[in-house]
């Protein structure tokens, strides 16, 4: 891969980084809905470690499948490496309360960054059906839409390196 792909991707990863939580989701959900039929299955063969953590989420109501997977994002850092708490009031009050600790998270936080690449195959493809979707309605952001006009140039395989790197 060439240095210019690397820098793209590195700022895609950055940019992707910044964005809030729920933008992270959207924008998760729309490069995976892009990629997902370039990408040979057997690539994200899941483990029943992963089939396992998904049917979790799907068992949750719709409010608690969107919470347990924000939860699973990396926390955003400020740059004294101190954690950005959600804007959210509520949410930023559970995070304070629970150390941000699902029963999912720990689970999620001990994969191998290939099965997280899967678990998020895994979900992408129960949008709608069995996970809650993107509402009809969504537009996405400005810094969203910026986003994924910045990985357009990429192939599947540096969209993936992309994906990896923006998962752990």
């Amino acid at each position: 891969m060439t240095s210019t792909n690397m820098d793209s991707i590195n700022k895609s990863v950055a940019a992707f980084k910044q964005l809030d939580i729920d933008d992270r989701l959207a924008a998760l959900a729309l490069i995976y809905q892009e990629v997902a039929s370039a990408v040979p299955a057997d690539a994200l063969q899941a483990s029943p470690q992963v089939s396992g953590l998904v049917a979790k989420i799907q068992e949750l109501s719709q409010e608690r499948q969107v919470d347990a997977l924000r939860d699973l994002l990396p926390a955003t850092r400020n740059d004294q490496n101190e954690t950005t708490l959600d804007p959210n009031p509520s949410k930023a009050l559970t995070e304070l309360v629970s150390g941000n600790n699902t029963v999912a998270t720990g689970e999620y936080g001990s994969m191998p960054t290939e099965s997280k690449l899967a678990f998020w195959y895994q979900v992408a493809q129960k949008l709608g059906n069995g996970i809650v979707g993107i509402p009809s309605d969504y537009s996405p952001s400005a810094k969203v839409t910026e986003l994924l006009n910045s990985l357009k140039s990429l192939d599947t395989d540096q969209k993936v390196s992309f994906l990896t790197q923006a998962l752990s």
